[in-house]
């Protein structure tokens, strides 16, 4: 069971990015400093915020955000264990905090914003993903996509299979057998549930699955790889008709 400290901040982050993203980087983060959501105490947790979570943050968000919510929350987390103090420099502050001359608004007025507003600081991210076809009923549809999305970096396999979990292709992966059986029984879950993306952190890979149409595709990822970029460019992929 996740300890006080782990829910505190998993509960603030998935306020940032969603829920599902927010476990995925805060345990990821967590495992590079070897700690667990069960042990980590606020002293390691504050470590944690301005060190691996924040470089990760940084690939999902822009970077002066991503370090104005991080500290954020590690004042946050201050304020509940005095004994672990911030080590953001600085008192935290909400990026518009630093911003004088700002009209104070709700965010149901808040226009909708998608990633061409916004500047990544990413080697990999120079523009917003684009929407990208595949003939998944054929062997060659298949093996474009599975080569395209290999492409990325820290990208260890990928796999198409039908809704039902078979598996029609798969390029790369290391314990393909074990991980066909999850990505087979995720597959079915999709079925079963209204979601047109998942992800899931296997210990150390996370497996990113999307529908598509009477297909699905999963990407099996290291610990490296940016899954924002990734989430974001599977997005994209659609069924050619």
């Amino acid at each position: 069971m996740t300890n006080a400290v782990y829910t505190l901040i998993v509960r603030a982050l998935s306020g940032i990015v969603s829920e599902r993203a927010a476990e995925t980087l805060l345990r990821a983060a967590l495992r590079e400093q070897g700690l667990t959501p069960e042990g980590v105490q606020a002293q390691d947790m504050q470590r944690v915020l301005s060190g691996p979570l924040l470089t990760r943050l940084s690939g999902v968000l822009p970077p002066e955000r991503a370090r104005a919510e991080l500290q954020t929350l590690s004042g946050q987390l201050q304020m509940q264990y005095p004994k672990a103090p911030t080590l953001f420099v600085g008192a935290p502050l909400a990026a518009w905090d630093e911003t004088a001359g700002m009209t104070s608004t709700s965010w149901g007025d808040a226009q909708q914003f998608s990633a061409d507003d916004f500047e990544f600081d990413d080697p990999e991210y120079t523009a917003a993903p684009t929407e990208r076809q595949y003939a998944l009923g054929s062997a060659a549809g298949q093996d474009a996509l599975i080569r395209d999305l290999g492409r990325m970096q820290g990208v260890q396999g990928v796999m198409v299979c039908r809704a039902n979990g078979e598996v029609l292709r798969e390029r790369a992966l290391s314990g393909a057998t074990n991980l066909s059986s999850v990505i087979a029984a995720t597959a079915l879950l999709f079925q079963k549930r209204s979601l047109n993306l998942m992800s899931a952190d296997m210990g150390g890979q996370t497996v990113c699955m999307r529908p598509l149409g009477p297909y699905c595709v999963a990407v099996v990822a290291g610990p490296g790889v940016n899954i924002g970029r990734l989430l974001a460019e599977l997005q994209q992929v659609r069924e050619a008709a």
